[in-house]
């Protein structure tokens, strides 16, 4: 009977998701088997998935700067409050963009040399869960200084 390493207790299991495994030895994806021994990990990027998002909250800042000033110049309270629904309508539409399409994050990192995307999530508790479950097990693979 062999040895599987699923159920050997010399592996220990820092996050045993359906997308990532991440052990004391190696991390395991759809893409691949790495090894932590061969991996650097270099960096944690996050993309926004619509950029319009940051141009909506500047269009609705604009709308209430127009409109106070507009409003005080010709003397009307309707101006201020069309400038007030304006903006406010670009708030909900961002909050629903938000819910919608959250941003993904991405665990880069270096493979032997070579630039991998080791895990990527647009959950952010999931990310942060293999984020961490992957510092924890690069710290407890690295040799105690003597």
């Amino acid at each position: 009977m062999a040895l599987d390493s699923h159920t050997s207790s010399a592996v220990c299991y820092f996050y045993p998701g359906p997308h990532i495994v991440v052990t004391n030895t190696c991390i395991e994806t759809p893409g691949g088997l790495f090894h932590l021994h061969d991996l650097v990990v270099t960096s944690i990027a996050h993309h926004y998935a619509h950029p319009a998002r940051t141009v909506a909250m500047f269009c609705a800042a604009v709308e209430l700067a127009l409109a106070a000033p507009l409003a005080v110049i010709f003397g009307s309270a309707l101006m201020i409050l069309a400038g007030l629904v304006a903006a406010a309508g670009m708030g909900g539409a961002v909050v629903r963009d938000g819910h919608r399409n959250p941003r993904l994050m991405e665990l880069r990192a270096l493979h032997r040399g070579v630039p991998t995307i080791l895990f990527s999530s647009a959950n952010k508790t999931e990310f942060e869960q293999v984020r961490r479950a992957v510092i924890r097990a690069v710290e407890a693979g690295r040799r105690p200084l003597p």
